[in-house]
């Protein structure tokens, strides 16, 4: 518990002290970019003060300047500081409505582009979703978690069927991330943050062009198994790693962050 309470005061106190300036720096340039490095900063020391560390595989399979739907299965409050300090762009997320009310962290997603909807409105969020979709075809990328909540045991959960809507009707490629070792560190129900290491990996890119909205189990399905082979493969060195594929074949398929 000690951990955990030293973490979150480590990462609100650099949030107030460089929040209000990220925040002026931003609209004067009228760009988000200073509000993503500053998010990356503020995850590296919330890892960095929990003892994690992060394992990352496959991401030379991201191409550079390409607009992606990341898809990751969800451990633990552990994983949006991980993903975000090694997804090798700037993402935005689909957040439930109730944290656009936390103090300068809100305004600061809201300027970032993040899209917030009311889990309860079916409606909203169907228009949460299309403005997403906007987003997409902009060019900006998203980060999702399609089970829709963290695991209570430990186990992949079933996958919702909109960010795979998402896919199909923007034509955005879909990168599946698998995260294994999370739910160890911050398990769930309990203020709690265990020293460990993060595994992700990043598969090769699933194209949508072309696909239809009757393909949208298939598709589900496959990311589906993506994942959980990739959850396998961490989780037992004795699983070959999948193929690379991309053009950074010289880069080392694992690195570690602080």
């Amino acid at each position: 518990m000690l951990r955990a309470f030293f973490v979150v005061f480590g990462v609100a106190l650099f949030l107030f002290l460089a929040g209000p300036f990220c925040v002026l720096y931003a609209l004067i340039r009228r760009s988000p970019d200073i509000l993503y490095a500053a998010g990356r900063a503020g995850s590296r020391l919330g890892l960095c003060l929990g003892g994690v560390k992060v394992v990352v595989r496959g991401r030379e399979n991201i191409e550079a300047g390409g607009t992606w739907l990341f898809l990751a299965n969800h451990q633990s409050y552990c994983d949006p500081p991980a993903l975000f300090v090694s997804i090798p762009r700037n993402v935005r997320l689909i957040l439930k409505k109730e944290l656009r009310k936390l103090p300068l962290l809100g305004l600061i997603m809201e300027m970032g582009g993040f899209v917030f909807i009311d889990r309860k409105d079916r409606m909203q969020s169907v228009s949460g979703m299309k403005q997403a979709v906007r987003q997409l075809q902009q060019g900006h990328s998203f980060l999702i978690y399609p089970e829709g909540t963290r695991t209570r045991t430990g186990e992949l959960g079933p996958f919702k069927k909109g960010p795979f809507v998402m896919a199909i009707e923007s034509g955005t490629p879909i990168v599946p991330i698998s995260v294994n070792g999370s739910y160890e560190i911050m398990p769930p129900n309990r203020f709690r943050v265990n020293p460990g290491t993060v595994v992700l990996t990043f598969h090769p890119p699933i194209a949508t062009n072309g696909l239809l909205l009757a393909d949208r189990e298939a598709l589900t399905e496959r990311v589906r198994e993506t994942i959980a082979t990739g959850l396998v493969a961490a989780s037992d060195p004795s699983v070959p790693p999948r193929p690379k594929t991309g053009n950074r074949q010289g880069r080392k398929e694992r690195q570690e962050l602080a």
